[in-house]
């Protein structure tokens, strides 16, 4: 870091038929056409019943409990982002609360993703404001300074690159790198034509299910050796 305060440039928005693609997809599905860039499973929605996520990233990484630089990084966004942030996976204190929700819902962010620690969890569930974090804890934050926007992160063990896009749902976050995205939805598409599908095989009796194991586990089974074979 060259200074206390670094901003970095921002890519374009995507498309936005590119978003509303992405919010009919499953964070899961997503997870199965990767393999990758799922962040960690601690950081999820902090009240029950949170709208899914979509939306480029603004990144903001900060020292553990403080959040001058968040407040600079809200500065920098624009209508259907979400603000990544960069805590150091530490919740010691809370680096974002009802007033930043309050503050970003008007700026038309879309969601916060942290890796760290909210609180008022009360107040943003009443706000319906999409909060995923690692931790909540009522312990205020510091003012101490230093950070950067719109640099590389890493959240939930996941490197976040700035306009890289989030995805978020009740099952966790996952990123979609702008570098692999039209790769990415190609592959989604068929995990998701797949999962709503059930795999072109219909659901709901003995019958189908037993349909559903002959086509997709049986043969995998027989291919197992008895265990005699395999010693």
């Amino acid at each position: 870091m060259t200074g206390s305060f670094t901003f970095g440039t921002l890519p374009a928005a995507p498309p936005r038929e590119v978003i509303e693609e992405l919010l009919t997809y499953e964070v899961a599905w997503i997870s199965d056409s990767t393999e990758l860039y799922l962040m960690d499973r601690h950081i999820r929605p902090i009240f029950a019943g949170a709208p899914r996520i979509v939306g480029p990233a603004v990144t903001v990484t900060v020292p553990p409990g403080d959040f001058l630089m968040i407040s600079a990084a809200l500065t920098k966004t624009r209508p259907g982002d979400i603000l990544v942030i960069d805590g150091r996976g530490d919740t010691s204190r809370a680096v974002w609360g009802e007033y930043f929700s309050t503050w970003a819902r008007g700026l038309g962010v879309a969601g916060v993703v942290i890796d760290g620690a909210s609180r008022d969890v009360t107040d943003i569930e009443v706000l319906g404001f999409p909060v995923f974090a690692r931790a909540t804890i009522p312990r205020k934050p510091t003012l101490n300074g230093n950070g950067e926007v719109n640099v590389p992160v890493s959240c939930g063990g996941v490197c976040v690159l700035p306009g890289d896009i989030i995805v978020g749902d009740s099952e966790g976050v996952i990123v979609v790198p702008l570098r692999h995205l039209e790769k990415i939805l190609k592959r989604v598409r068929v995990t998701a034509e797949r999962e709503r599908s059930h795999n072109g095989v219909a659901v709901g009796g003995r019958k189908e299910y037993d349909a559903f194991f002959e086509m997709s586990f049986a043969k995998r089974i027989a291919a197992v050796p008895p265990l005699s074979d395999a010693e």
